[in-house]
């Protein structure tokens, strides 16, 4: 009742005109000239506005003379309830110039006194209808407009209303037998005594507000002491930048949000804020340089916290290795470039992440950061993480200090949220679900982070949070709480109890949103294949680079690429959890990547082979020795030994190479490894390793079996796979067809055409003549809907732990299920390998764009594809093209099974260059590898030059857990090397002699080298 007394005098706008725009990004009709008379009258109580529509709505206001001069004015503007997220949600434009935003929990806008000047204003708002109800919504719901006001507020009763409200809410949530209950109840009641309600509401009432507040305030103070915990209240905004709504929304969505934060920065002076993300900040920069400028001053200021580390909140599953070291690379230089090197936060700052790679640790110290924030391993289907503050050591032994909110909202299964709504319920919840009370010192206790505001898709905090965390500061029986920053708490936390916490050595694995390894594989595709694609050009152009003197690195246009390539690896982007135009936009922007890359590509090969002399050359772009058979010109060729990096001049004439022993037939592959049988179906029946003598599959089992299953997830469609998901499984029909299509010296491959279900597919079985590897090219014919398509090796191989690539290493996951742990691994991560190998022989399967796999007991699986509906109905449906390899070895895995990996994503580059060579110049080098390391379990995974354009970058890591000494050459003198860390930072120089350098390395120690050659 007393929250209706809050706005003293109110008047009713006058009816919005609305009109309909074509998109987000549709200039908005803000000019105060504009003319709305053809728009539609929009009247209180009608309904307007269905699901996802871009809008503009028109009025106009002034403030009666006789309103009281002392009291705020505000607009309230009510435009409807969507029932998801703040939607909807609009940008106020004052008069042609953007001021706050309004939306479904930011329904008042307080305006400055510069607005009581007895004219009429031109209220403008740009907005979005929202999505109409949950992840998929209700296209037919419309919005219903409530009468829209200029109001004057009573901050008195306002303030009153927080404290009782903040009162109740604490009172009702201790325990019966604690004693600050009661005494909350007696202050309550006797604080309403003193307010004069009676009807109608005179100045009576007003008066009346103040004597009320003491009281109340006098018996929370009699009340009891506060609890003995510290809680950091962080305000902040989670945006994901595409979701269930589209990249150009999400630029829309962080104007509003933003300028919401500023306009409640002026109105509450001790008010910090936390956004991640330099992308969004980005956005902003172009769009609204004001704001962003206004942002720099409140950074400036210490109020406005930059945090987050990467270029967006980045999955970590798919991202490949050296992407997650671009999004330190960019993310960090952006915001040091515009707000100054020491205004970030050193913070990881991943509240939704589905997972975090082992190497992690690693990367976040060489990106100069010192600490990581997630909520997301909270949400585990079946264990709860025992930890909440950690020590989290990576692969190579790199510790960090971590925290796991400890804030949930009540009505939720999962552990915590990092969108609290800073209620006494969740500020309650933060200190009583945390895990290690006792692990702070005698009379002190850990100190605990809760982030609050609207998030997802934005909104941020409101004023009703930040009274609450004001009036919650010193509260009996309560949490202390204030508003602050995360580096301050992660140093207390540090400071206070860092030696007293536990430390969790191993991959934080989410168990949870496992489909997400393998939904939308198109965009998959596209991920890995510019990856690749960009690994190779800037090696080449690299090369160049050191070959000609006018050759111009073309760093401007990796960096565009880079920072398409990472924004695509957003955390809802990549994993296949967003809506169908999200992918459309996602898959064109992959081809400007390819068109900017390719370019950039050609270009340094054009510059490479004018220096070489020859308009055909061939480029080994690994860190592996390779000799392989490759497609000229429509001619299987031999390409003969490569080094490692290596380009070199390719003679055409006709080859000479005598036949290899291949037997093949419609029912046999046969190289002078593998004996490769085929039955009538086309199901591959033996596969026998002839160097080792022995059989690789498991007895009667068939390899290569393309496996469907029902995949009905109890929720989150896209994101999720069951556990029971194999209680019904079908194969594939018999082949159609099984030929031979290809059988020469140096390759036979046979085509099997075959249908799964509804869908039809054609698969090329190839050997080469030099290699036990066996090849599989794919392409079906998806129509499945609910499906999960996997392919499965059955192996004769015992051991009760299989290896799983990562980023910057590998992983042993368990192939059985003793445990919970274990059996809620029953889908896991990798990237382009894995491996299972007992004593002396092991099977790896390589694969060229997947990422979903399981591995239990001898049986090796490949996930393919899936025919999720929601929340993009046609996901996955039409064709798909991938490949993947199976290779059998001797001994356990080692370089040999990484080198194929690399093969099989990274095949050896054949260039026919369009170059005048009458202008051709001598080599400036001598050696054909234009780097290389002497140490096989070394690898080089990125070749750059630095972006201060001082020499080259080199990244390499240790991928076999070996430490020691090793050589690095190049094809070039070296004046300088220094180890730096992902940012570039020159850290320890290193000694050179010539063209080589010596370091010692640690078992996965991934290492960044600086190498400035001679001029």
């Amino acid at each position: 009742m007393v929250q209706n007394f809050v706005y003293r005098q109110r008047q009713s706008l006058a009816p919005f005109r609305y009109k309909k725009l074509d998109s987000p990004l549709s200039p908005p009709p803000i000019s105060v000239d504009v003319d709305d008379g053809d728009w539609d009258v929009i009247l209180p109580n009608d309904y307007w506005g269905l699901p996802r529509v871009n809008f503009a709505l028109r009025t106009r206001f002034n403030f009666p003379d006789e309103w009281l001069a002392t009291a705020k004015l505000a607009l309230f503007l009510p435009l409807g309830i969507s029932g998801d997220f703040s939607h909807p949600e609009a940008l106020a434009y004052i008069d042609g110039v953007p001021y706050a935003s309004a939306d479904r929990h930011h329904q008042e806008i307080i305006l400055p006194e510069k607005f009581r000047n007895g004219k009429t204003h031109t209220l403008t708002l740009h907005g979005w209808t929202g999505i109409g109800g949950s992840t998929v919504g209700d296209a037919t719901k419309k919005l219903q407009m409530k009468t829209c006001e200029v109001v004057q507020i009573d901050q008195p009763t306002r303030d009153f209303i927080a404290t009782a409200r903040v009162t109740l809410e604490i009172a009702d949530h201790l325990d019966e037998n604690d004693p600050a209950r009661h005494h909350l109840y007696i202050a309550l009641d006797a604080s309403f005594k003193k307010l004069n309600l009676r009807i109608p509401v005179e100045d009576s009432f007003y008066q009346s507000i103040s004597p009320a507040h003491k009281i109340l305030k006098d018996g929370i103070n009699l009340a009891g002491a506060p609890l003995n915990v510290d809680i950091t209240a962080v305000g902040h905004a989670h945006l994901d930048v595409a979701w269930l709504w589209t990249l150009s929304q999400t630029r829309r969505k962080a104007e509003r949000t933003f300028h919401n934060v500023i306009r409640l920065m002026e109105e509450f002076p001790d008010f910090h804020f936390t956004q991640s993300q330099p992308h969004l900040y980005e956005v902003i920069r172009e769009d609204h340089p004001q704001l962003f400028s206004e942002i720099k001053k409140r950074i400036s200021e210490k109020k406005w916290e930059p945090i987050g580390g990467m270029w967006v909140e980045a999955d970590c599953n798919i991202s490949g290795s050296e992407s997650l070291a671009r999004q330190f690379l960019l993310g960090r230089n952006y915001f040091r470039e515009h707000f100054g090197k020491d205004a970030e936060s050193p913070v990881l700052w991943l509240p939704d992440v589905f997972g975090y790679a082992w190497n992690l640790p690693q990367l976040i110290k060489e990106a100069g950061l010192e600490y990581f924030f997630t909520i997301k391993i909270g949400w585990s289907q079946y264990n709860r993480f025992p930890y909440d503050s950690f020590w989290w050591k990576g692969l190579d032994g790199t510790r960090i200090l971590t925290h796991f909110s400890t804030t949930k909202k009540t009505e939720s299964v999962f552990a915590a949220t990092y969108n609290s709504d800073a209620s006494p319920d969740q500020t309650l919840g933060t200190w009583r679900n945390f895990q290690q009370k006792d692990y702070g010192d005698a009379g002190r206790t850990p100190p605990l982070l809760m982030s609050y505001g609207w998030g997802d898709g934005g909104g941020g905090p409101t004023r009703e949070m930040i009274e609450n965390i004001r009036e919650m500061g010193e509260f009996p029986s309560t949490p202390q709480i204030h508003t602050g920053r995360v580096d301050e708490f992660f140093c207390k936390l540090e400071n206070d109890v860092g030696g007293n916490l536990p430390t969790w050595n191993g991959e934080l694995y989410l168990e949870y949103h496992r489909g997400t390894y393998t939904t939308q594989a198109r965009n998959k595709r596209a991920n890995r294949k510019s990856e690749f694609l960009l690994h190779d050009t800037e090696f080449l152009a690299a090369y160049a680079s050191q070959l000609d003197a006018d050759y111009q690195y073309p760093h401007a246009e990796f960096t565009e690429a880079w920072k398409l390539v990472a924004l695509n690896q957003f955390h809802d982007i990549i994993p296949g959890s967003s809506i169908k135009a999200v992918y459309e936009d996602s898959l064109k922007q992959y081809e400007e990547v390819r068109q900017i890359v390719e370019k950039a590509r050609n270009m340094a090969l054009d510059a490479i082979a004018k220096k070489m002399g020859s308009k055909n050359i061939i480029i080994n772009p690994t860190s592996f020795t390779r000799n392989e058979v490759l497609e000229v010109n429509g001619e299987t060729i031999q390409t003969g030994d490569l080094s490692p990096y290596s380009v070199k001049t390719l003679n055409l004439k006709p080859s000479n190479l005598k036949p290899s022993l291949f037997n093949i037939s419609p029912k046999l592959l046969e190289n002078n490894f593998l004996r490769v049988e085929l039955n009538a179906d086309g199901d591959i029946t033996r596969i026998y390793d002839k160097i080792a003598e022995r059989e690789v599959l498991a007895e009667n089992e068939i390899a290569n079996q393309l496996q469907a299953f029902e995949d009905i997830p109890i929720n989150w469609d896209a994101w999720d796979i069951e556990i029971f998901y194999d209680d019904k499984m079908w194969l594939a029909e018999a082949a159609t067809s099984v030929s031979v299509v290809e059988s020469n010296a140096l390759r036979a491959t046979l085509e099997i055409k075959r249908r799964i279900l509804n869908s039809d597919y054609i698969q090329r079985i190839s050997l080469q003549h030099n290699s036990p590897r066996l090849n599989f090219e794919t392409t079906i014919q998806w129509r499945e809907r609910k499906i999960l398509l996997k392919v499965a090796f059955p192996v004769d191989i015992l051991s009760p732990t299989a290896t799983y690539e990562i980023q910057w290493g590998n992983v042993e996951r368990p192939t059985h299920r003793n445990t919970s742990w274990d059996w809620a691994r029953f889908e896991t991560a990798a990237q382009k390998w894995v491996d299972l190998s007992e004593g002396d022989y092991g099977v790896s399967l390589l694969n060229d764009c997947k990422y979903g796999h399981d591995i239990r007991d001898n049986i090796m699986r490949l996930t393919l594809l899936r025919g999720t509906t929601a929340p993009d109905p046609d996901a996955d449906l039409g064709e798909h093209q991938f490949s993947y390899s199976l290779y059998p070895h001797s001994g356990g895995w080692d370089e040999r099974t990484i080198a194929e990996a690399y093969a099989l994503n990274d095949p050896i580059l054949f260039y026919q260059a369009d170059v005048d060579l009458t202008k051709a110049s001598s080599l400036k080098c001598g050696a054909e590898s234009f780097i290389q390391v002497d140490q096989p379990n070394i690898v080089i995974e990125t070749v750059k030059k630095a972006e201060d354009g001082e020499g080259y970058i080199i990244r390499l890591y240790e991928s076999q857990r070996k430490r020691g000494a090793f050589t690095l050459t190049t094809n070039f003198p070296l004046t300088e090397a220094w180890r730096a860390n992902i940012l570039e930072e020159n850290l320890e120089e290193i000694p050179v002699k010539g063209l080589s350098l010596k370091y010692a390395i640690k078992p996965y120690q991934i290492l960044t080298l600086r190498l400035l050659p001679a001029i």
